[in-house]
């Protein structure tokens, strides 16, 4: 290593960025070795310089290498800092189709295809990918982060052979049986520990769940949050954090310490809000931080490599046959696994079509889902029902403007004119509830349903028509649906789905009376009735600690419903 190199490392360690760059200005010497270009991208990616990073990162790809497909890779995420999503989604199919494999260069370029709609292309690759998962090839089994894979991916018996684990080792039998076997002493009182990244009322999660949380009957069981909440989330949140109950931050803890702290507090079931979404503390959960862990409401579908004796879930979302493809024993709820707030959730006046540039006499399909969720299927679909409307217009929630850019230009190939598509941009939740009513039908996404977009827009009073799916995030809707009263708006399959939906723009009364009914429900049917939830759930806990105070293993238990 040269003495510059070695002493703009020492400022680098310090978190001197700028002088480090100093020492290898490229001004005072040309060409760089390897390392001193991947020093230089990483302080200028330290530095918030992304453009700058992004182009040392492929100056150090461009010398060629083992690693030049991860090095793209990299670029390509800097460039997408940099809010360049074109030259960022060329330079990750560089990487991905450099014929050197590398799971990160396979992961950046697959989450961009779809992130930025390029649907044409993203069609072909999940052929690509699909016909690799189905060889069993270890290397693309471990090469997507499961909540991507499950997105375009409805083939339970593949998901279950994921073996990526975000920020751990996956758990072995062997691990699960030392957890079990660990002493504990059961009292009176049920002690729940909630782990979640997302504590703050400004998350998806606690927007579902933080009533049913402040619910929970404090006579009988004792509550406790383990908070991996990051600082940016927590300064969202408007005030309901300082509600919730004995919460302890563990983001600064090691996961064998957090799993210690959770052991000391003697939490009898510790339930993972996270599985494989953002923020997950999976080895935590693997170091075997409570006698029964219990995945619920942030991932949909088994938390594969994550040590969790139940999975909390109904009988549409998780039917029997979907039993081989869980390492996880089921727990049904009665009516929706769903969570649904009815006392915090905000319901204001419906926002004049006028106001947010929406026709007043035309069909209005909406999707509020993240746009990443429009697959080639979902698309296509789409397409059958407004070329078969024709009047109607397309309202979608899409930011990205390369995404915008690629989904007319796929719509208008499918003879939609770009003149029936209209973007919306993310909104303050209670702006997004009031918008919503201005809609006349909720369009689904598929494989993966919307889950809080569906359960905000039945609440607002707007039909979410959909089709039986083939894994659990494919039929979140028609849980939801059922357990509203509404499973009329359920179609046996992707043909009589469209049928749906035409019938329902076709004729004004039957969608009034859709509308209607939607919004009836929602003071009377079991979907947001929030205190019915929590006394399932708690039935769920007393039961799943039945088993373990007998000595029994855990099992498939089937909640009954409060009559």
């Amino acid at each position: 290593m040269s003495a510059s190199l070695s002493k703009a490392l020492g400022y680098y360690n310090a978190m001197d960025y700028d002088k480090a760059l100093s020492l290898l200005s490229p001004a005072r010497r040309q060409p760089f070795a390897v390392n001193e270009l991947l020093l230089i991208a990483q302080c200028y990616a330290k530095t918030g310089k992304f453009a700058e990073a992004g182009a040392f990162y492929i100056k150090a790809a461009e010398l060629g290498g083992p690693k030049q497909a991860m090095l793209r890779a990299l670029a390509a995420n800097m460039l997408q800092e940099a809010d360049d999503s074109f030259v960022s989604l060329n330079i990750a199919r560089l990487a991905a189709k450099s014929g050197i494999f590398d799971t990160n260069a396979e992961e950046t370029y697959r989450r961009y295809l779809h992130e930025f709609l390029c649907l044409d292309e993203a069609l072909m690759d999940d052929q690509r990918f699909l016909d690799r998962l189905k060889a069993g090839d270890e290397r693309y089994l471990a090469a997507e982060f499961p909540h991507r894979h499950i997105g375009w991916c409805g083939d339970e018996s593949i998901n279950a052979r994921q073996t990526k684990v975000h920020g751990a080792a996956a758990f072995t039998q062997v691990s699960r049986a030392a957890r079990r076997a660990v002493p504990h002493r059961f009292s009176d009182r049920v002690r729940v520990g909630y782990l979640s990244a997302d504590f703050s009322d400004q998350h998806a999660t606690m927007r579902l769940f933080q009533s049913a949380l402040l619910q929970h009957d404090q006579e009988r069981f004792d509550i406790a949050l383990f908070c991996n909440t990051e600082d940016d989330l927590i300064k969202l949140d408007r005030g309901s954090r300082n509600t919730y109950p004995n919460l302890q931050r563990i983001g600064h803890l090691t996961d064998q310490d957090a799993a210690a702290l959770i052991r000391s507090a003697g939490i009898d079931i510790l339930v993972d809000l996270k599985g494989h979404t953002k923020g997950s503390r999976a080895g935590l959960l693997n170091h075997g931080a409570a006698p029964i862990q219990v995945a619920y409401l942030g991932f949909p579908g088994s938390g594969t490599g994550i040590d969790c004796d139940y999975v909390i879930t109904d009988a549409i979302v998780t039917p029997e046959a979907s039993r081989p493809f869980y390492h996880e024993k089921f727990c049904l709820l009665p009516d929706s696994y769903q969570a649904n707030d009815n006392v915090s959730r905000p319901l204001p006046p419906a926002t004049p079509r006028s106001a947010l540039g929406l026709p007043e006499d035309r069909i209005v399909f909406a999707s509020f889902n993240a746009h990443r969720k429009i697959k080639p299927v979902t698309a296509q679909i789409w397409a059958d029902i407004l070329r078969r409307t024709d009047d109607s217009i397309l309202w979608v929630m899409c930011a990205n403007r390369f995404a915008r850019e690629n989904l007319v230009r796929w719509m208008e190939k499918a003879g939609i004119a770009s003149d029936r598509i209209i973007f919306a941009d993310p909104a303050a939740y209670p702006d997004h509830i009031a918008r919503l009513q201005a809609a006349d039908i909720g369009l689904d996404t598929f494989p993966c349903n919307g889950h809080t977009t569906t359960s905000d827009k039945l609440w607002a009073g707007l039909p979410v028509p959909t089709c039986k799916g083939t894994h659990f995030a494919s039929r979140v809707t028609e849980s939801l649906l059922h357990a509203l009263g509404a499973g009329e708006l359920v179609a046996d399959n992707p043909e009589l789905y469209v049928e749906l939906c035409v019938s329902l723009a076709k004729n004004p009364d039957k969608l009034r009376a859709a509308k209607d009914k939607v919004a009836a429900q929602r003071t009377v049917a079991p979907l947001f009735d929030t205190t019915r939830f929590i006394r399932h759930l708690e039935k769920a806990f007393e039961m799943m600690i039945e088993r373990a105070r007998n000595g029994q293993e855990p099992d498939h238990i089937a909640v009954p419903a409060i009559a």
